[in-house]
């Protein structure tokens, strides 16, 4: 009801539709302590469709994939590879302040929606399990306007995924850019 109000009271005329890609180092920060070798990092990627309701505030819908962490684990003798991965859906309000008429610092609030998948192998055997969560999502970023269009972004995200009973951090630091309709 809130969002809807808030909607109801901006103006048409400064709305605008944005699309974002972002690639850059994820972090999935599982326990290592246990393993033979461990990687927690990899490559992931952000893509987003954004609306600016007006020059401060936007609503944003990503997909967001944290990549995938390795670990190699030792059962009664017996190599184990484990690999995890986590992905899905952001909804945030990005809150824009300019620093200057081509610099904003964006600061984003909401929702992940992640689904978590485990993999283990071993002698030719594997096994996977599937985990679904909703956590609260934080974005910081930095956005620089090449013209009205076209932005360069960095941006920050983090949240939590659920990996079995456990809850495990993962975040995005990335670098991207922005195009406006």
């Amino acid at each position: 009801a809130l969002a809807a109000a808030l909607i109801g009271t901006m103006s048409a005329a400064s709305a605008q539709v944005y699309l974002a890609g972002n690639l850059g180092q994820a972090r999935i920060d599982v326990d290592c302590s246990d393993t033979v070798s461990c990687d927690k990092s990899d490559i992931g990627y952000k893509l987003t469709a954004g609306y600016q309701l007006n020059p401060l505030v936007a609503l944003e819908a990503s997909y967001i994939d944290f990549g995938k962490v390795k670990a190699r684990v030792l059962e009664s003798g017996i190599n184990v590879d484990v690999k995890g991965e986590s992905s899905g859906f952001l909804l945030a309000a990005a809150l824009r302040h300019n620093i200057t008429p081509e610099v904003s610092l964006v600061g984003r609030v909401g929702l992940a929606m992640l689904k978590s998948k485990v993999t283990a192998s071993a002698l030719g055997f594997s096994e996977s399990e599937n985990y679904n969560s909703t956590k609260p999502y934080l974005g910081l970023g930095a956005e620089y306007a090449l013209n009205k269009q076209l932005r360069l972004t960095v941006g920050a995200d983090f949240t939590d995924a659920k990996v079995e009973s456990e809850t495990v951090s993962v975040r995005l630091l990335s670098a991207g850019v922005q195009y406006a309709f």
